[in-house]
């Protein structure tokens, strides 16, 4: 349990973008009519965005970037740090898109420009990083941009995945107050013997690219793909997703002594629907505090938690002081809940690109 307490911190506007290009899931082509109808019920997902080969996640990142600034009314040369959390990085090894997004947004090259390549919990961890580097106030302002795009990562043959995912990027501005009158509170966990879980295994260096990463294979009846795209073990994720998460937020009201029942939200990441509910249940919290975006924009990895605030809450988080609770979970494996207060914060619409 690696608890963590930030104080001088609030975030102050969130933006979400998605390709225009929607992918209905029970059209996809690997699906049998009865398979169609199932993945939904037990999902969720109805459709999701998916973009095309020419976009990129820091294009998507940008824009929702470009609409926060226009909300605001920040000045660029404000932000002293843009951190980019994500897997689908511009460049896989090298340079960093935080460096780039730095150069296409415009910001003063005196600013710390970093990259994080989480999945699934990756809101989370990068709300703990950039408040952390900010609370001693050095840090006035942060961009975060998080988010995924699996698309190009995933084989469109692969009915365990593809169907499931989505792209959408995000931008979050925080930004150091010391009035500020809730601390933000966090619980990380990493457990790396599930490595395997949820892994593309031949683009690095432990498993390098070679021609024959580009064979495709099938593995069986409607999963079909090649060594560089993505791969989920279903049943350990899942043995993972319907323990881990529940035990990380029950720990995390524990360790800082709130009472859970009277959050206003629970932004959980969306998983799928089936996993989230018995989260939910578990935490014994009403259909109310637990909104879903999963039926439109499906699992976005890390972009999951933003999107739901947009999408979902956004009336509520734009109206009033919100006491929310965040918790995203996934590859690594690796897991983290926040205890985060927003008050009358920017929130805009869901952008499509």
């Amino acid at each position: 349990m690696a608890f963590l307490e930030v104080k001088n911190v609030e975030i102050k506007g969130v933006a979400t973008a998605v390709p225009k290009q929607v992918k209905i899931a029970k059209e996809q082509p690997f699906f049998t009519d009865i398979e169609a109808d199932n993945f939904t019920n037990v999902t969720g997902v109805i459709s999701s965005h998916v973009a095309p080969a020419d976009m990129t996640l820091s294009d998507l990142c940008q824009v929702a970037a470009e609409k926060l600034f226009e909300a605001s009314g920040w000045e660029r040369d404000s932000i002293d740090l843009i951190m980019f959390v994500s897997t689908s990085r511009d460049f896989y090894i090298c340079p960093n898109t935080a460096n780039i997004l730095q150069d296409k947004l415009g910001l003063k090259t005196s600013i710390m420009a970093l990259d994080l390549p989480f999945a699934c919990s990756g809101y989370v961890y990068g709300l703990s990083v950039a408040s952390s580097l900010m609370q001693s106030g050095q840090l006035k302002r942060a961009l975060l941009c998080v988010g995924e795009m699996t698309s190009k990562n995933q084989s469109n043959l692969d009915k365990t995945v593809w169907a499931l995912h989505g792209d959408a990027g995000s931008a979050t501005f925080l930004e150091y107050n010391p009035e500020a009158k809730h601390p933000m509170q966090f619980n990380l966990g990493s457990d790396g013997s599930g490595w395997e879980a949820i892994i593309c295994r031949e683009v690095g260096v432990r498993y390098p690219t070679t021609p024959d990463s580009l064979i495709v294979k099938k593995y069986e009846e409607g999963i079909e793909r090649n060594g560089m795209q993505c791969s989920m073990d279903g049943m350990s994720v899942f043995s993972f997703a319907i323990t881990r998460p529940g035990k990380c937020i029950k720990e995390l009201a524990e360790h800082f002594d709130f009472n859970l029942p009277d959050i206003d939200y629970l932004l959980i990441h969306q998983a799928n629907k089936m996993i989230d509910e018995k989260i939910r249940k578990k935490l014994k919290l009403s259909e109310e505090k637990v909104p879903y975006s999963m039926p439109y924009f499906g699992n976005t990895s890390s972009c999951t938690i933003p999107i739901t605030m947009t999408s979902q809450v956004r009336n509520s988080l734009e109206s009033k002081e919100n006491e929310l609770v965040m918790c995203g979970f996934g590859s690594g494996l690796s897991w983290g809940s926040a205890h985060i207060y927003t008050n009358k914060i920017i929130c805009l619409p869901v952008i499509e690109v």
